[in-house]
């Protein structure tokens, strides 16, 4: 995490600013370690770094490195006038998708003395990038996942409501290490499956539908995000052929993955092999996003990305087509970008 702070100190020196204000949990975690919320930080070239949080967790920050802790009651605009004042801090950035415009308001007016210099994206393109260390992690977080959908198949049958099959999963994820689930588990069952992100309800999966599964562990503060697409009795003909084809067009998208491609070319592979079997207008989203301390961060995995991929980091690879009102399939992996191609880290 030093190092990563490092970078972060000298970009700011190198756009003159005094300090840098992360208000964003992800962020917050990822260069500080401190993974409880409700914390920021304030970073000063030359002049220290601070941690700033309240008395719940005065605990907590005694343990954390390269930041001193503060435990404040006044609320933060008040505190952070004194500090701003105390280190004289003329131009400070804050993470301007990060602060509600009541909160910048707030900032504004209790700190009219300091110019407060958006920035977007700082860090988040720091993060696109993962040591060897959050490697580790998200594989952790993936063997989680997976262990715990292994044990998930043998338990479940039709017959089993959605939130049932949901609810069985989470509890596998945490009985197997994780903190909790990276987000909502989808679990969706014939029609329910044409939607993309359809919530686990009441139905009852049948013998002769579907069932699609959308889950992951977060671990330590890395997350994982799978699909899988199961059947409980014979497949007809159309959606094996549907199935085999995404499972195709997946494979071509790892193959074609390594340093120096560009994000969009990725996706205009698997759309492309898509439009060729006639299933390119029934894929509606981007074939893939990156993941880490969220479930979703950069690099997108998209036709409109100027992304360069480069070794180390990490994403998934997400082909599906959804037939409206019929029935939806989609296959989901995560992969890290090696040297010369890539590592498909949850492959089954």
């Amino acid at each position: 995490m030093e190092n990563r702070l490092h970078k972060i100190l000298a970009e700011l020196s190198a756009r003159n600013l005094d300090a840098f204000l992360v208000t964003k949990d992800a962020n917050v975690s990822y260069l500080s370690g401190f993974i409880m919320g409700d914390a920021i930080l304030l970073i000063m070239p030359g002049k220290g770094n601070l941690l700033i949080t309240d008395s719940r967790f005065i605990q907590e920050v005694s343990a954390i490195k390269n930041f001193k802790g503060e435990i404040t009651s006044t609320g933060i605009p008040a505190y952070l006038r004194a500090r701003f004042k105390e280190f004289n801090l003329r131009r400070v950035a804050f993470e301007s998708d990060a602060l509600t415009h009541h909160q910048f308001l707030l900032l504004k007016d209790a700190c009219s003395d300091t110019e407060l210099i958006p920035v977007h994206g700082l860090i988040e393109e720091l993060r696109t990038i993962k040591d060897d260390s959050e490697i580790k992690l998200i594989k952790e977080a993936t063997k989680i996942s997976l262990d715990a959908f292994n044990v998930l198949k043998a338990k479940i049958n039709p017959g089993m409501t959605e939130k049932m099959i949901a609810d069985c999963l989470e509890s596998l994820i945490r009985e197997h290490g994780a903190y909790k689930a990276g987000f909502d588990i989808i679990v969706a069952s014939g029609v329910n499956s044409s939607r993309p992100h359809a919530r686990p309800t009441g139905h009852i999966w049948q013998k002769d539908e579907l069932l699609l599964i959308d889950w992951g562990a977060c671990y330590e503060g890395y997350n994982c995000d799978l699909t899988r697409t199961l059947f409980s009795d014979r497949i007809d003909a159309e959606k094996k052929r549907i199935y085999r084809i995404l499972l195709e067009a997946q494979e071509k998208a790892f193959l074609a993955i390594r340093p120096g491609v560009k994000a969009k070319e990725i996706d205009l592979l698997v759309r492309n092999f898509l439009k060729e079997n006639k299933l390119d207008k029934l894929f509606l989203h981007s074939l893939g996003h990156g993941i880490g301390r969220d479930v979703h961060e950069l690099p997108n995995i998209s036709a409109r990305s100027e992304a360069e991929l480069k070794e180390n980091m990490v994403f998934v690879i997400e082909p599906a087509v959804y037939f409206n009102g019929e029935f939806g399939i989609r296959l989901e992996d995560l992969v890290v970008v090696t040297k010369n191609g890539c590592e498909v880290l949850s492959k089954t």
